[in-house]
């Protein structure tokens, strides 16, 4: 697939911007690389369905991406977290992610999420996804009932000078170098993400579909998934049966 080249559809106010990419790909209209950006969400979505209202102020985005092959189970997400980090890395923030799919400062507070989505995909054509990503620029963030249960900052906080429009043109770039790697091969991306996340060579608590496994999280593997050293042995658990990782007690 080429570099992706970013049609851009914006709205104001909207329920969901992935929404809106579906709808798009839905009634045939889609292509790779088209952007939906909306000025705010009522009814965005976080893992495993959560809701997640976006007020004015943010940058959020849902792009169109398309592979000839099916990428490893998540490599959009990965891709999405480390253009977040990467374009506030580059205004001088400290930043981390935390699995499996936010981007917080150092200390804890969400500034970004990321939220890769697929639907109804065919073994005849190219594998097709929509990337969510939600990242609190200038404004307050979600609404008040959700910055209660969880701190939350701003990227205007811990980089100072980018703009909402430097934002996107920033973000928009560092994805577009992402999605490069995805489709070339991801093995780098997911050291990178490794590299990147808050729990990464500490001892974690993990817990799967059906088990919870303790150790040192040591590693992030494409198809074998994350690998967790304990008492001398190693074991891999695959990322799309991880639900959270987290310090172990």
């Amino acid at each position: 697939m080429p570099p992706p080249p970013w049609r851009r559809f914006r709205h104001g106010v909207v329920a969901s911007t992935n929404d809106l990419a579906f709808a798009a790909i839905e009634a045939g209209e889609a292509q790779h690389g088209d952007a939906f950006i909306a000025e705010a969400q009522t009814a965005g979505r976080g893992t495993r369905g959560r809701r997640w209202e976006s007020e004015v102020g943010g940058l959020y985005l849902s792009v169109v991406l398309l592979s000839e092959t099916m990428p490893p189970p998540g490599a959009w997400t990965c891709a999405g977290a480390l253009a977040v980090h990467d374009l506030a890395a580059s205004g001088g923030a400290d930043v981390v992610i935390k699995w499996p799919n936010d981007v917080t400062t150092t200390a804890g507070a969400k500034i970004a999420g990321v939220l890769a989505e697929s639907r109804g995909l065919r073994a005849d054509g190219p594998a097709t996804f929509v990337l969510g990503i939600g990242l609190n620029v200038c404004g307050r963030g979600p609404s008040s009932a959700l910055r209660a249960e969880r701190p939350v900052a701003s990227l205007g906080e811990v980089a100072p000078g980018l703009e909402l429009a430097d934002a996107e043109e920033g973000l928009l770039a560092a994805l577009e170098r992402r999605a490069a790697e995805v489709i070339r091969g991801p093995g780098g991306l997911y050291g990178e993400f490794f590299d990147r996340c808050a729990l990464g060579g500490e001892r974690v608590l993990v817990e799967g579909a059906e088990q919870q496994v303790t150790g040192t999280w040591t590693g992030l593997d494409p198809f074998l998934g994350l690998r967790i050293e304990e008492g001398g042995r190693a074991r891999h658990l695959p990322v799309a049966h991880v639900r959270s990782v987290q310090s172990a007690p």
